[in-house]
């Protein structure tokens, strides 16, 4: 990953000294600084608050449909994986439901022995992993042809990651979109026990 990123980081370094980068190559070198900057943060805090935490993978179609992919970690082991795939429309007579009355279309809880059983879903990574992730398969490519984004949420940790195939016009995020970050500081075997009781 370091090797990676040093080759990646001499593009930042390159478009600050000549000022000549394009709006996509840009857009990378300002992604990759706020990739160091929320990496060193996460490497910090992570250690401060026992490696345990929960957050949800999110994905959204313009056409109404989505998934939520919530992946627990207790002591930087991932514990249990919860998902849901949904529809906004009622199938029947098309009208728009609103998320509170979506259509569930899949569901399902994993737990520690049980990972990895089903495909569908985002993939049972820790944070560690998703930095990773995002640093070799969303981050590092062709800026002719991709536009590039990265963004930390307010504690700095990891909010999304992903590029945009230029000229493609619905649903073309390739990458990952994180929300409900948490901590699991106090008892977290007892939270992460009690999300999966209230998935369900």
């Amino acid at each position: 990953m370091k090797k990676k990123f040093v080759a990646l980081a001499l593009i930042l370094l390159t478009c600050t000294i000549n000022f000549s980068c394009d709006g996509n190559r840009a857009s990378q070198a300002k992604s990759l600084y706020n990739f160091k900057i929320s990496l060193d943060s996460w490497n910090n805090l992570k250690h401060s608050n026992e490696n345990s935490y929960s957050y949800t993978v999110s994905s959204r179609s313009v056409f109404g449909s989505g998934t939520n992919t919530t992946i627990t970690v207790l002591d930087g082991k991932v514990a249990s994986r919860v998902y849901e795939a949904y529809t906004l429309y009622n199938e029947v007579s098309g009208n728009y439901l609103g998320f509170e009355n979506r259509i569930v279309l899949e569901a399902y809880t994993e737990s520690y022995e049980t990972l990895g059983t089903h495909t569908s879903g985002a993939p049972a990574l820790t944070i560690d992993e998703l930095y990773n992730t995002c640093l070799s398969e969303y981050l590092s490519v062709d800026p002719d042809d991709n536009h590039v984004t990265f963004n930390y949420d307010s504690n700095n940790i990891i909010e999304n990651c992903y590029y945009v195939p230029d000229g493609c016009m619905d649903d073309c995020a390739v990458g990952v979109s994180l929300s409900n970050f948490e901590w699991l500081t106090e008892n977290p075997v007892s939270i992460a026990h009690s999300k999966q009781e209230n998935f369900n």
